[in-house]
Parts: C-alpha cells; structure tokens; sequence
C-alpha cells in the first residue's frame, strides 16, 4: 500500500493528531445529533417509541451509507482535501435541520407516526449524518501508511469515533439539551464541524481555508441573532430532561405545552384550569366528602391540585418526575400548595413507597402525560394494584386518558378499562370533554367502595356543575365480548404508546388546527 500524505507541508505528527482529534469530535457530533433530533421532529410526531425507533433507523441507514461512499471517496482520491470536503458538508447539511423543519414536518404529517417521524428523520438528519460516516473511512484511509498497520489504525480510528460518540450522547443528556435550545445546539453542532473544515484546508495549504472559516462564522452570527420580536406571546421555551416546555399566551388562555402539545390550559384572569375534564374530575372529591387526603400524579401547570385545595378540606401532595414541570407551574400558574407537598418523583416509585410505609390516600388522580401518551408503566395492572395499595378502603381512583373513543381508536380506553377492572371491583368510565374529530378525554373512576352518590349532585359549584353532568350522561360501557378481544395491560406486555398511535396523531392535528404556529419556531 503506498503511502499518502497526510497534510501537504504539515509534519506527521501534528495531522495525525488533527485527524484523531477530527474523528473523535465528529463521533461526538453524531450522537448529539441523534439524540437532538427526537427533539426536532417531537413537536409533530411526540417522543414515543416509534419516534426513537425512526430516529435510530435513520441513524443507521445514514451511516451505513457514509461508510461505504467514505469508503470509496478515500481509495479514489485519498488527500486530506477529501476530508475536509466531508467536514464541510456536514456542517452545511446540519445547519439546515432548524431551517427546514418548519415545512418539512408538516409535510410529512399525512403519513402518519410510523411513516411520516421515519420520512421526518430521514429527510432531516440523513444528509448530515451520511457525511459524518464518510469521515471513519477516509481517515483511516488517510492515517494508513503501511498494509502491516492497517489493523491497529482502523482500531484506533474506531475507538476515538466511538469514545467521541460516548462523550457526545453524555454531553446532549446531560447538559446540551437542558440548557440549550434544540436549533443552538445544531448551530453550534455545525460550527464545529466547519471548523474542522477550515483547519484541515489550512493544513493542506489550500486557498479554500477561507471559506470554511466564513462559513463558520456566518453560521454563528445568524445561530446566535435574536430572537424575532414579533413572538412575545410565547412566554417561555425551555429543554428540560424529559421534553421541550413551552408557556403560551393565546386567545386569553395560557397554555403549557411539552414537546407540542397541550398539557395543560387556564385562564389568564384567574389561572385556573378551562379544561372540561379537569372540572368534571372532581366529581371524585364530591363522592367522597369526608376524605382529608388526595394525591395528584402529574402536575402539569398545578391546576388540578389547587382546585382540590381551593375547594375542599383536602390535604393535597404531588408527584412529577420533571422537576422543571415544577417550577414552570409555580411561577408562571401560581401553583403554591398549603397543605401539601410537591415531589420530584416518578409517581409509581412514590406509591410503592407510600404502601410499604402504610401512607394511604382517600383520593388519587392519575394525570400524567410523556406529550400525548402516559408513561406506559403507569396504566398496567401492577401499577393499578400499587395504587390501590396506597388508597385507603374505600377510596377512589380518578384516571385521565386522551383516546379516540369508538370503533378501532376506542382500544386504548377499553384495555385501559379492562385493566382497572381486574384490580378494583368498581370502574366506570366517562367521556369528559367534547370530542374533537372523535379524539376525548376519558375519565375513569375505580374503587373497592360505592361510585354511585346522589347526595353528592347538591354539593357541585356552580362553576363545575355544566362539566361534571356532562361527564355523567355520557358514560361508556364495555360488553364482554368487547374486553375478551382488548389487551390487559401488564409490565410484561403494554403496548399503550401503539394503542394510542392513532390517537395521538389526532391529538397533535387538532392542536395544529388550532395553533399552528407554536410548534416550530
């Protein structure tokens, strides 16, 4: 094998360590833009399985590709030209993700969460990283001077590539994605990568330096200009480890959203909830009047748990996994609770410790929500028997779920419902909200004690009463033959996120309808 010269007029030595250091940065970039990219096409498409098996595959695909054409670029014309080149390209393609997103998402909406967050993916993240898989191959090829060494070059390349990659996917978890905007981080992602670029033609002494160095610095004025004015209705945007949260005003509401879609709406007058569902749960405080304590998992905006401390004699504690869901309720929706606590927790850890401590609650509302899915681990029937556990004889649990609501789009609530059935002896299931192109919030209530009170009509405010007889008159059933043929949810088997595929594709359409313009920006 002959040698080839790894940086015209440059020693050995230092474009040795130029390329290593090259691969290990671009191993690094790749996986931040990997683990980045659930959070581009998140605001259309969620952050559910199918969106990480998309972005995976895409990944891969990519890859594969740049492997073999990095392969074939570094026999044809092995100079460290090439490789700059490479580093160009993907600097230039990954600056584009932010800018295309825009109409590209919407786009491919119409094909559905499988198909469209795949096409999404591949569109988007494809080009930049088919680039950063030609860098492995053309720099072994370029770091490769003898047939006797190419094992212990390749080797090396690969482990810098692959330790890069380690430091990379920790860098975007633990600390880019928290702290940074999703379209800085690729900005910054990009710069990097014109950066390496620009040093490499300066090594190789080409009159094309200058160019990568322009581009860098372009792409770091227009990165880091400020942001348009016009959008001073979005109060907040903001990473946290569990989703994009973002705090809206519009149409005399406030709005909070995670990852593109509504968790959360109330009033700017008052700041407290509009949701019709969320009124019409309270109907579970109504049906207990003695009970002192309540638990609610999932914070949200706080709403639900300062209705219950408003308006009861409740002692109210709440449990989030997101301790910045947290602190974005309490200052920009007033959640301030007197009489209970707030917890960062995830909700089912939290009740297996209050069972084995003998905690137990007259009350429990499960409202939790990753985007438009709960957290699958929450609706199986070891969940619901921990939950029961941590109720006291007779008290209820009060369960939210956004689901289509008949035919084929109704699933997700009968398994829902059939696995609340096999660990209470008492359910009943209501549609609590209008439903929007079939797409409603379903209200359950399970319980060990009586789900029937006709006392309890004459203690509703006037405020909720609309919503909550409304919940009553529409009360779903489940017939036999119906649950025989739904899934009971397990820890074992709890295909929830694909139950509710169909739904929660409804649900970002509706928000888009209403809204568009907050999702991407």
């Amino acid at each position: 094998m002959s040698r080839s010269k790894p940086a015209a007029g440059a020693p050995a030595k230092t474009a040795g360590a130029y390329l290593d250091g090259a691969v290990f940065l671009s191993g690094a970039c790749t996986l931040v833009l990997e683990i980045v990219g659930t959070r581009v096409i998140s605001p259309y498409y969620g952050s559910s399985l199918y969106c990480w098996s998309a972005i995976i595959t895409a990944t891969l695909v990519a890859l594969a590709l740049g492997y073999y054409l990095g392969g074939r670029w570094a026999d044809r014309n092995p100079e460290p030209t090439i490789f700059a080149l490479a580093c160009a390209g993907a600097g230039l393609a990954i600056v584009t993700i932010p800018l295309a997103r825009s109409w590209l998402l919407p786009a491919t909406a119409s094909l559905g969460v499988r198909a469209g967050s795949l096409a999404a993916a591949l569109a988007l993240m494809g080009p930049a990283l088919v680039f950063l898989g030609t860098l492995t191959p053309i720099a072994v090829r370029l770091r490769t001077d003898l047939l006797a060494n190419v094992g212990s070059r390749a080797g090396r390349i690969y482990a810098l590539s692959t330790l890069g990659s380690v430091i990379g996917a920790m860098a975007a978890g633990f600390w880019l994605i928290p702290n940074f905007p999703i379209s800085k981080i690729l900005y910054g992602c990009s710069m990097l990568m014109l950066a390496l670029s620009a040093v490499c033609l300066a090594f190789s002494r080409s009159g094309w330096a200058w160019a990568g160095t322009a581009a860098a610095v372009c792409v770091a004025f227009y990165g880091w200009r400020p942001q348009d004015s016009r959008r001073t209705n979005i109060l907040l945007s903001r990473e946290s480890p569990y989703g994009q949260i973002k705090v809206m005003d519009f149409n005399r509401h406030r709005y909070l959203l995670v990852n593109g879609t509504t968790q959360s709406l109330a009033s700017l007058d008052t700041l407290e909830s509009e949701s019709e569902y969320a009124r019409a749960m309270e109907w579970a405080a109504l049906l207990r009047p003695g009970a002192e304590r309540a638990l609610v998992i999932g914070v949200g905006a706080g709403l639900l748990p300062m209705a219950l401390e408003r308006n009861y004699p409740l002692s109210v504690d709440s449990v989030d996994i997101d301790p910045e869901i947290i602190e974005v309720a309490r200052t920009y929706f007033g959640f301030s609770p007197k009489r209970g606590a707030a917890t960062v927790e995830d909700g089912r850890t939290f009740l297996s410790r209050c069972a084995a401590q003998g905690r137990r609650y007259d009350l429990i509302f499960l409202d939790a929500f990753a985007t438009e899915s709960p957290p699958y681990h929450l609706f199986t029937l070891e969940s619901f028997q921990v939950m029961r556990q941590a109720l006291e004889p007779d008290g209820i649990l009060a369960v939210n779920l956004v689901s289509l609501v008949h035919g084929k789009g109704g699933r997700p609530w009968r398994s829902a419902y059939k696995t609340l059935q096999a660990a209470f002896p008492g359910v009943r299931a209501f549609m609590a909200s209008d439903a929007y192109e079939g797409l409603a919030n379903i209200v359950f209530l399970a319980s060990a004690g009586p789900l029937h009170d006709e006392k309890a009509h004459s203690r509703l405010r006037p405020s909720i009463k609309a919503d909550v007889l409304s919940m009553l008159s529409r009360e779903l059933k489940v017939s036999g033959p119906e649950a025989q043929r739904e899934a009971l949810l397990s820890d074992e088997h709890a295909p929830i996120e694909f139950l509710l595929a169909e739904s929660a594709l409804q649900w970002r359409r509706g928000l888009q309808q209403r809204v568009p313009d907050i999702l991407l920006y």
